[in-house]
């Protein structure tokens, strides 16, 4: 798969070459039904692909095959940006770890690395294992701790990569553990029970405009389907976390979020804490579709890894959904009562007794306040016009109490208005001021901007 590398690899292929071709009756694997389309690996030697190279991709492969790292210490340049592109344009994919490790220790942790960095929506994970670094203890004892570190990390398939006469050499007992076998021989077919067969390095992909290696997958085996199913699944099934925040808006930060968007880590310490969010931006990566800039952090977070909450008040909201009324604020006894999509809810905003969520606390009981269930019902900000336009009747106040005696005229449906200003009151709700210097309501059943 290295291209460093490949030259040591036809080498061996070359030397047990003229054996196999009188050895064919060692039990040679049939290779009676393989699939048609492409199975190539890649690596960042096929650079960055674009979104125009993977689209067209997808028509010429069965899956990819990936390349996530050469061992612990290199991450591949383009995998994170490739990966995102296969999820992106619906092509199956597998990624895989070129082995540096030098101990069972040190291949333990070479595959979290692995799994850390990976790309979850990924069917299953391979270990290229074509050069020995072992110094300490045995080949097969570092194998075979790699694939039972992983095996504890994911339940997807795991997969063996090596050519014939060094997987039979450095491998032969630790190779039989895993789901399958990947085997490379560029001279003939494989004389080992292999699932897959890397028969080329010289494959051109009209989609790249370049040759890469292919493999042929032997479907009396395992079916395309065992190597695609799951990211089948996944791509059409992915359940996306609530991407719709806005700038200003709250969130808290969960505990399990381990990662920023750009795949650093996340202190502990930083996490389980309400943040504001300062910019936001569209993107799809793991199950979100948005990322939020906080900036007392300095980073982007992904919208799957926080709950967004109002925070602070805001006098009424209009409920997107449906939402059951509680008697307490910690929403475990429902009171039989609920609101439905499209009720304006007046409320003071509370924090829950566990201090990770606010509510809503009205004159019937509580409501979780979690954005995407509201939004405020209140206009809260000026727009670049400062002009807004009445839905309905509405009064002119001379003073922001809205008292009745302080009405100074009606305006009727349909009149637009220039603003100056928004302002707030205690309750949370607000009120536009007007630039003859009276005052309108600022709620949205009765005026757009």
């Amino acid at each position: 798969m290295s291209n460093k590398h490949r030259w040591a690899k036809r080498l061996a292929q070359l030397v047990v070459a003229a054996s196999a071709m009188i050895g064919i009756a060692w039990g040679e694997q049939a290779v009676a039904s393989t699939s048609t389309l492409a199975i190539p690996d890649i690596s960042e030697w096929q650079g960055k692909l674009t979104a125009s190279q993977v689209s067209n991709l997808k028509s010429q492969v069965s899956f990819v095959i990936n390349r996530r790292q050469y061992g612990s210490a290199y991450q591949d340049l383009y995998a994170a940006n490739n990966t995102a592109l296969y999820v992106k344009y619906g092509i199956p994919f597998g990624e895989y770890d070129y082995a540096r490790f030098t101990s069972a220790a040190s291949a333990r942790q070479e595959a979290k690395d692995f799994y850390n960095r990976s790309n979850k929506n990924a069917s299953f994970y391979a270990l290229d294992f074509e050069e020995n670094d072992v110094t300490s203890g045995t080949t097969n004892a570092a194998v075979k701790a790699w694939y039972d570190e992983m095996r504890s990390l994911t339940s997807k398939n795991l997969v063996f990569y090596s050519y014939q006469s060094f997987a039979t050499s450095y491998a032969n007992t630790a190779r039989q553990n895993f789901d399958a076998q990947w085997i490379a021989n560029y001279s003939y077919t494989p004389t080992i029970s292999f699932a897959l067969w890397q028969y080329t390095d010289h494959n051109y992909l009209s989609a790249l405009s370049e040759y890469t290696d292919n493999s042929k997958a032997v479907t009396s085996v395992h079916p395309i389907s065992w190597w695609t199913d799951s990211v089948a699944t996944a791509l059409s099934s992915v359940t996306y976390a609530y991407s719709g925040y806005k700038v200003g808006q709250h969130i808290y930060l969960h505990n399990n979020a381990s990662k920023y968007a750009d795949g650093t880590k996340i202190a502990k310490s930083d996490r389980q804490k309400f943040y504001r969010i300062s910019k936001v931006k569209n993107l799809t990566q793991s199950r979100s579709k948005q990322a939020l800039y906080i900036s007392d952090l300095g980073k982007w977070v992904l919208s799957q890894d926080g709950t967004g909450y109002f925070v602070g008040q805001h006098g009424s909201y209009t409920l997107k959904h449906k939402l059951n009324l509680y008697s307490d604020s910690s929403l475990t006894k429902k009171t039989g009562s609920y609101y439905v999509s499209g009720d304006t809810v007046a409320g003071k905003l509370v924090k829950a007794p566990s201090g990770k969520s606010y509510r809503v606390k009205t004159s019937l009981g509580y409501l979780s306040a979690n954005v995407k269930f509201m939004t405020p019902a209140y206009y809260e900000s000026l727009s670049s016009t400062k002009t807004i336009k009445t839905k309905k009747k509405v009064y002119e106040y001379k003073k922001s109490s809205f008292a009745k005696s302080s009405r100074s005229k009606a305006v009727t449906k349909g009149t637009k208005l220039k603003v100056t200003a928004v302002k707030k009151r205690s309750t949370g709700s607000r009120y536009f001021v007007l630039s003859n210097g009276k005052y309108v309501t600022a709620l949205k059943s009765y005026v757009t901007e």
